[in-house]
């Protein structure tokens, strides 16, 4: 290993020193001042306080042991608490050299030592204190930063960010970058004419099909039929095709849709989700063709022979438009034919065609759809790198991690949501990435536009984001069955703390308040800002139709009792005979629906079919004034044991238990399993069907099969509707519209609630609240959580471990350990917190712990610089604010996972940690020196930066290139010790020889990228 190499891997091992080590022997002998353990440039009764923490409570080990030995013994013990007690209020010996008012070295031989101390430093102190405001408030100083606050001045620097005005932030480079690691989607009103998860024809591409295969009249009776979507290696395909892991090339399709009556042909377009590429056809003429990413066809050909793989890949994450030619529409049945082809070697297939009428919005509105996780996480580094409203990004990455959820579980919900056919809704796990991505989005993009406000708004949002509602269970929290997650979460992690005044009856209460809280799926028109769609919520399913009966349970129904085949062939095998439209039914008997035996739900009760007859067949009528008419037509059918379903004498569903009994089945078959009529029925979207029906009088005919013939009980109860869509109702599969927040007055708990029993913060809920009154219990809560003295607390508390110092927790402060310096800030907080007419003003907290104008706080205090080590975002952030490096980099993402932290998808509720020690290890900070290394040498060109923009035109010699680099990173405040590892690592070959630095040689500028490279990993660029 050569001495370069050497030098470089010391590094993470000093910083870990530094953090986690109890004692530091033989430590470099940096100046200080002898007595003053806190490093706040003074002698007073906080040090032996800290002393006394170190030896007996548990506290941080002192960064300058030198520093805590004040009677110069060469060891740290009670004696310097002692001695200190009586030099500062007994006019005692006062500690020796150095110190107690100077700083310098330590002039006695021991093994202490002194690794990090602020007199150790020839930099300016209005600087560095600049430096210290940037590194907390913002990601870091850019380049010429420090000069600019000091040139505005600190006191309005400070009142700027904590004043931020409403909007987006005004940085000309975030917008931009967001949109190209995003798509906008325009709003617009869609409604479905092919509807998701239709019948198709299909037709395995191992030959080529019939020439004429997509013409309307071919017959494609002998082809498979199939359910769209179709597809493998998603685990979302409701028709799998199997053959595609065996090297399948294509898959052809056929289905037929209804021409619109009400629709302008100009508004239709063919809406595809597909994996790899196409090639569709109407009524026999090709319309569309999928296009690789460089325009060109991912297919070939006129049309394109069945062996011939998609060019290029192509996930199914956003459905694609194209518009359909309204000449090649006719009027009725039209028939749509594509064939979809796999790439090569690719273990994924999909197909999921539909057809839509959309007409754009007038108001040019778009919504912003993050398609990855990775895509996602990048935007806090787009904003914590370029934006100007930097304390309002560092803040709203804080509330995004107080209130932190999980993408991944978000991401497992939509992905397992299923429309009320049973089908999956979005159709890949891209399409549920999409969705969980951009609500993760919405709520950090909230987090970040309020970062300043009230923290009870912050609460309130919270509570009823999507992503909460998912990630902690409250979306299964029912009357009937309270879930206590959320309520436990809400009281120990985002407002009282653990174990700080709640019981587990408040949890119990607590979760009550949140039943029947869930999520939902509007249309645009109904998307509304916070708090309205909380205060006013949307109560009702997206579902939403106002329905017409056509067929109602308690109908009269033309019956068969299945003692023999209702119409026989001629060699008396089953037809369908008796399913179609001409058949004379006359002869059948007449009842009312259900029909049955042995339930107790029959109004026409079979009593001779208990070992008798395993069957019996219905027929009814029912009129349709237009096939073509929008509206939703619905058949449901409970049922026991089994069912197949005919309209207009074609078979158009059948129940699991009837799979495999024939085509049709035979009268004397039984079910392959049993099964009830409990009030869930099958549902059969007869949309799927307007082909098969006609204006005027329509067939529907069942029959309806028993287990074995020998089965005490049989049901027959249908339904069929026509629905009017309200301006309620969206479309699950619709990719317009927003997931959001529902009220569910059902399974609202209505029963009066005690919170904070016996305690001066009890809350009493009353009883009685219904409907959308029963939100008011929430409100409640919030009200009185924010205005909770232990919230209060809480989050002071946070809030100065996350700016000021780690050395104050609830433990500390309930039995009175914490630094009186740090206790003195929380009272001033707590006092500002209630300052306000509404509790909980962060912009106002901010001000207190910042105190902008006196700047005397211990925000302020040298003792409370460079003791925050930085949370790997915080670190890269920081690494390219300080050469003023593009954040346009592809694996910022990867490096910060490499480091530790995988932002929005934490598993834990607790957030990330901001306590140093929870961040170093050997492999993390070996990622942060290898990321520093990257970033400075540029060898990729991912991070470039240009050296010129801090040398200049001087060609400087090494000291020349460390005292400019000192200051570009460090405001000068190296210490003599660091500059001597810099200037060796600078001056040194390969091999350890001495080189002096040339800025005539080749590798001038090269030498100069590695010493910046070592300068990012020293201990001291890990800490803010």
């Amino acid at each position: 290993m050569n001495s370069r190499d050497h030098l470089l891997l010391l590094v993470p091992f000093l910083a870990i020193a530094i953090l986690l080590t109890s004692s530091i022997a033989n430590g470099a002998d940096a100046p200080f001042r002898r007595g003053d353990v806190n490093d706040d440039g003074s002698v007073d009764i906080s040090d032996p306080i800290v002393i006394l923490g170190y030896l007996f409570s548990g506290a941080s080990t002192p960064t300058c042991m030198d520093a805590s030995d004040s009677n110069d013994d060469a060891q740290v013990n009670v004696g310097d608490a002692i001695h200190l007690l009586g030099y500062i209020f007994s006019n005692g010996t006062p500690p020796p050299a150095p110190g107690p008012f100077t700083c310098g070295p330590d002039i006695t031989d021991d093994t202490l030592g002194c690794i990090l101390n602020s007199c150790d430093s020839g930099g300016d102190p209005e600087r560095i204190a600049v430096g210290h405001l940037l590194q907390r408030i913002a990601y870091g100083p850019l380049p010429g930063q420090i000069d600019a606050v000091i040139a505005n001045g600190v006191t309005e620097t400070i009142q700027q960010q904590l004043s931020p005005p409403p909007g987006p932030d005004p940085s000309p480079f975030i917008g931009p970058l967001e949109d190209l690691y995003s798509i906008s989607i325009p709003w617009a009103e869609e409604r479905f004419i092919l509807h998701p998860n239709g019948q198709h024809q299909y037709f395995l591409g191992t030959e080529e099909p019939p020439a004429d295969w997509a013409q309307p009249g071919f017959d494609d009776s002998t082809w498979l039929t199939g359910t769209s979507g179709f597809g493998r290696g998603d685990s979302d395909d409701v028709t799998e095709i199997l053959e595609i892991a065996l090297g399948l090339p294509s898959v052809y399709t056929r289905t037929i849709f209804l021409s619109p009556s009400s629709t302008n042909p100009s508004d239709l377009y063919l809406k595809m989700l597909y994996d790899d590429g196409f090639v569709a056809y109407l009524n026999g003429t090709e319309i569309a063709r999928s296009l690789r990413t460089n325009g060109l066809p991912h297919l070939t050909g006129t049309p394109p022979p069945h062996n011939q793989f998609a060019s290029q890949a192509h996930e199914a994450t956003y459905a694609e438009y194209f518009p359909i030619p309204a000449s090649l529409l006719v009027p009725g049945n039209n028939v749509l034919a594509i064939q979809c082809h796999n790439a090569a070697n690719n273990g994924d297939f999909t197909l999921r065609p539909t057809i839509v009428s959309m007409v754009p919005d007038t108001n040019g509105e778009t919504r912003r759809f993050f398609s990855t996780s990775s895509n996602l996480q990048r935007v806090p580094f787009i904003r914590g790198i370029y934006g100007e409203q930097q304390l309002q990004k560092v803040l709203a990455e804080f509330w995004e991690n107080h209130f932190t959820t999980d993408e991944d579980k978000v991401n497992d919900f939509f992905d397992g949501l299923r429309n009320r056919y049973g089908h999956r809704v979005l159709g890949t796990n891209s399409g549920s990435a999409k969705i969980s991505n951009t609500l993760e989005f919405e709520e950090y993009d909230f987090f970040c536009e309020n970062a300043l406000g009230h923290f009870g708004d912050l609460l309130a949002y919270s509570a009823s984001s999507v992503p909460m509602l998912i990630y902690l269970d409250n979306i299964l929290n029912f009357s009937a069955q309270p879930n206590e997650n959320y309520a436990r979460e809400i009281l120990e992690l985002h407002t009282l703390g653990v174990d700080n005044g709640y019981t587990q009856a408040d949890i119990e209460a607590v979760a009550r308040v949140f039943t029947g809280w869930t999520v939902t799926k509007i249309p645009n028109n109904l998307i509304r800002p916070f708090p309205e769609y909380l205060t006013d919520p949307i109560t009702t399913t997206h579902y939403d139709l106002a329905n017409t009966p056509l067929i109602e349970i308690g109908d009269n129904w033309q019956y068969f009792k299945g003692t023999t085949e209702p119409s026989p062939g001629t060699a008396g095998e089953a037809t369908t005979q008796w399913t179609m439209p001409g058949f004379d039914d006359t002869s059948w008997l007449t009842g009312a629906t259900g029909i049955g035996m042995g339930d107790g739900d029959d109004a026409t009760v079979l009593d001779d079919m208990d070992n008798n007859y395993a069957s019996f067949y219905a027929r009814t009528q029912f009129t349709i004034t237009d096939p073509a008419i929008p509206n939703y037509l619905e058949l449901s059918v409970d049922f026991d044991d089994g069912y197949v379903c005919y309209l207009n004498g074609i078979e158009i569903a059948r129940s699991s238990t009837m799979n495999g009994a024939g085509t049709p089945p035979p009268h004397t078959s039984g079910t392959s399993g049993g099964h009830e009529a409990q009030g869930r029925p099958d549902l059969i979207n007869l949309n799927h069907y307007r082909h098969l029906l006609v204006t005027g009088e329509n067939v529907l005919a069942f029959q309806i099969h028993n287990l074995t013939i020998t089965n005490n009980d049989c049901s027959f109860l249908p339904r069929l509707t026509l629905g009017t869509p309200t301006s309620r109702f969206t479309h699950l599969n619709d990719r317009q519209g927003k997931f959001t927040f529902r009220f569910n007055p059902s399974q609202h708990d209505t029963e009066a609630k005690i919170i904070f029993e016996g305690t001066p913060y009890q809350l009493n809920i009353p009883a009685g609240r219904t409907g959308t009154q029963g939100i008011l219990d929430a409100m409640d809560l919030f009200a009185a959580l924010e205005a909770h003295p232990g919230t209060a607390q809480f989050i002071c508390i946070k809030l100065i471990q996350k700016f000021v110092s780690d050395d104050i927790t609830l433990a500390n402060i309930g039995d009175g350990s914490a630094p009186i310096e740090l206790q003195s800030l929380l009272a001033s907080m707590l006092s500002a917190w209630y300052s306000t007419p509404k509790p909980g003003n962060i912009s106002v907290l901010m001000e207190t712990l910042l105190d902008p104008v006196e700047r005397s706080g211990p925000f302020w205090s040298t003792s409370n610089q460079k003791i925050k080590v930085k949370t790997p975002l915080e670190f890269i952030n920081s690494t390219l604010r300080t050469l003023g490096s593009p954040a346009s980099s592809d694996n910022l993402v990867e490096w910060s996972e490499d480091m530790g932290m995988k932002l929005f998808e934490r598993d834990e509720p607790d957030g990330f940690s901001e306590i140093g020690s929870d961040w170093i290890g050997t492999t993390t900070l070996l990622q942060r020196i290898n990321f520093a290394r990257r970033f400075a040498s540029n060898v990729d060109n991912d991070f470039p930066w240009d050296i010129a923009d801090f040398i200049g035109n001087d060609a400087p010699d090494a000291i020349g290139v460390v005292d400019i680099f000192d200051e570009v990173l460090f405001q000068g405040a190296m210490t003599e010790a660091e500059r001597c590892l810099a200037l060796e690592y600078l001056e040194t070959d390969l091999n350890g020889v001495f080189m002096p630095l040339d800025p005539a040689a080749g590798d001038y500028t090269n030498r100069i990228r590695e010493v910046v490279g070592f300068l990012f990993s020293l201990p001291r660029f890990q800490f803010q």
